[in-house]
């Protein structure tokens, strides 16, 4: 078995609590002490970007997931029960829910099974023209800007669900909890009186 060796060695001004690499492995999460979050390049360890807290996210930062394209990075905050979804090339947010209890793990997945419940739904053939009335045409004061909005709101849809087909974001708690939200937007599970250690095993059962 090959040694570990050190290649090198940054000194950081606060205390880092998390970290999280991409999964292309070019990039590396950080959250420390004082709730901020952080994007360096591991190459030169370049900073990419730093998120600051904030009243409106929360500064007690306890988990950090890498969405599995490497473009969006979620961090759960305990003091403010949210879970915030970030760019990974500028620090906004570009979408933040709640939870009911604090999250202790976090874990976003592809979803690859054929098998899968999630895949049989997301395969699943459109039936809503046999099932829902037809929609009334627009008005005839449907302004251009409105268009434009809807596109962009659509644009940001878009790069929320991200490239692969289906993925599922997976959050724990210490008082046994599960999560799973669809493209770590839409819940679509809860589990209740789980042990931690077993989160990972229970994620592939429900999957």
């Amino acid at each position: 078995m090959p040694a570990f060796r050190q290649v090198g060695e940054k000194q950081l001004p606060q205390e880092v609590v998390f970290m999280s690499w991409s999964p292309k492995r070019d990039l590396i999460a950080l959250a420390n002490r004082a709730g901020e979050v952080l994007l360096h390049r591991l190459a030169n360890f370049q900073r990419v970007w730093s998120l600051p807290p904030n009243e409106n996210t929360g500064k007690e930062v306890t988990a950090l997931a890498w969405r599995p394209d490497g473009k969006i990075l979620a961090f759960g905050l305990a003091d403010t029960k949210r879970i915030i979804l970030c760019d990974v090339e500028k620090p906004e947010s570009l979408h933040s829910f709640s939870v009911d209890l604090s999250i202790t793990y976090m874990h976003w997945m592809e979803v690859t099974e054929e098998s899968s419940v999630l895949t049989s739904f997301y395969n699943a053939e459109d039936e809503s023209n046999l099932l829902l009335p037809k929609l009334p045409a627009l008005p005839k004061n449907y302004s251009t800007t409105a268009k434009i909005f809807s596109e962009e709101k659509s644009d940001e849809i878009m790069k929320l669900l991200g490239d692969v087909r289906l993925n599922a974001l997976v959050l724990g708690g210490s008082s046994g909890f599960i999560e799973i939200h669809a493209y770590g937007m839409f819940k679509i599970a809860t589990v209740n009186g789980v042990c931690l250690g077993l989160v990972v095993d229970c994620v592939c059962l429900v999957i």
